[in-house]
């Protein structure tokens, strides 16, 4: 005589239930993961089905409970805190979502939907900044990891929508920056800089007056299209001209020994900039000894080369905290290249002073003009254009770059770049930035 089997298998119960679920009979599948659950009220396969059967059903209250059941039995699991914090979404519990979107972040970094979801949870809770800054984290990440043409089409969505409201916010942040200055000399003052931070935020397209005019980062609309500035549209020439066999002293006396110098070029491999520099991306045919850089005085540098510095700092430099003025003696060896490229401002000029030419050295082209470097001769152009340079001698050659503004800007106008440009660097810079490190 057989006995019954008192003691249902775990193993064999989900077995049978998870063929009923493949097989189509949904029902039957619940019905045998329930039985499966009362028998073994951790089992975490149990508890993940019924979760995702009741969020599918839209009960979300039942779903919430079953992952939360399954997070404690799993409490490592990014995926399943995730679901939960789908569940009391759905619910509404926007702070209980929040919390468990967090502990899903806190698991697994890189959990992409968890970011978006957590700007998007944000954003109901009222919080436009913080979910700005969440929005931000997430669209950043998924342009460093992601090939664009494989992403599906509904994260897609999410993300141009999380990339809307980050846009909307640098705009907002912008404007309050230039309120005080329309306050105080008028909206025509600043016109041009809202239009540039209207184009900045993406809430108008850019309109080049130039086929080869193409800011990388700050475009300032209705600027003359002009690629090369002369000499004599600056007042302070002669002073800096006089001084090419001083700066050249400084020069040779750290050029001997190569330290503070770098490649100028060091994109990440596989970035968008490594792509375009391959030819020189961290080669030293193309080094700099920085005098500023990205707006910062490399104080170690400029105590080697005094008189060079102290002349910079009566210079009128592009002054912007964060990017300008980049500032630095430019090495470029025998037989090398810069490709054709493109700056980031056109607030600004590149002004060269030529140190160290070969004969039959090469030269600089800025859109469809090329000009050739003369020793102690300034040269000045914007460099938002498309331009490169070459060395075709087999010597080195060397030139002492640095930023001034474009002379087209008025002092209100200089004024209103850099609050425009500051106000969006906090913004980015709070948001990229590490909790524990704000």
């Amino acid at each position: 005589m057989n006995t019954p089997n008192l003691h249902p298998d775990p193993v064999a119960l989900e077995s049978a239930a998870m063929a009923l679920y493949q097989s189509g009979d949904n029902d039957a599948a619940v019905a045998g993961f329930r039985e499966l659950l009362a028998l073994a009220p951790e089992h975490s396969t149990a508890l993940q089905f019924l979760g995702f059967q009741a969020a599918q059903a839209q009960n979300f209250a039942e779903a919430a409970e079953f992952y939360r059941r399954a997070s404690w039995v799993q409490p490592n699991d990014a995926a399943t805190l995730f679901n939960l914090a789908m569940a009391l979404f759905g619910l509404r519990d926007l702070d209980g979502a929040l919390e468990a979107i967090d502990g899903t972040l806190a698991r697994d970094p890189d959990f992409l939907q968890a970011q978006l979801y957590r700007g998007l949870i944000l954003e109901q809770l009222q919080r436009p900044a913080d979910a700005a800054a969440a929005f931000l984290r997430a669209t950043r990440f998924a342009e460093a990891r992601l090939d664009p043409r494989q992403i599906p089409t509904e994260l897609k969505h999410f993300l141009n929508y999380a990339l809307a409201a980050v846009r909307n916010r640098v705009d907002q942040e912008m404007e309050s920056a230039l309120a005080p200055l329309a306050h105080a000399h008028g909206d025509a003052a600043i016109e041009r800089l809202r239009k540039a931070a209207a184009i900045f935020a993406g809430k108008i397209p850019p309109e080049f007056a130039h086929p080869k005019w193409r800011p990388g980062l700050f475009y300032v609309p209705d600027l003359p299209p002009r690629a090369f500035y002369e000499r004599a549209d600056f007042p302070w020439v002669a002073r800096v001209e006089a001084a090419t066999e001083m700066i050249r002293e400084e020069l040779l006396g750290v050029l001997g020994g190569g330290v503070g110098f770098a490649p100028y070029v060091d994109h990440p491999d596989g970035s968008h900039g490594a792509a375009v520099f391959k030819e020189i991306n961290r080669s030293e045919d193309w080094s700099a000894f920085h005098f500023f850089r990205h707006g910062e005085r490399i104080e170690a540098n400029c105590a080697r080369c005094p008189k060079t510095a102290e002349l910079l700092a009566s210079l009128d430099l592009n002054h912007v905290p964060g990017y300008g003025p980049e500032v630095m003696f430019s090495v470029l060896k025998a037989h090398s290249r810069i490709p054709a490229h493109y700056g980031a401002v056109n607030g600004r000029l590149v002004v060269h002073l030529p140190l160290i030419v070969p004969p039959d050295c090469g030269g600089l082209r800025v859109s469809e003009e090329t000009r050739s470097w003369t020793t102690g001769e300034l040269m000045f152009f914007d460099d938002t254009f498309e331009h490169e340079a070459w060395n075709h001698s087999d010597e080195t050659r060397v030139v002492l770059i640095f930023d001034t503004w474009n002379p087209n800007l008025t002092a209100v106008e200089r004024e209103a770049f850099c609050a425009v440009l500051a106000a969006a660097q906090a913004f980015e810079r709070q948001a990229l930035t590490p909790a524990d490190q704000r």
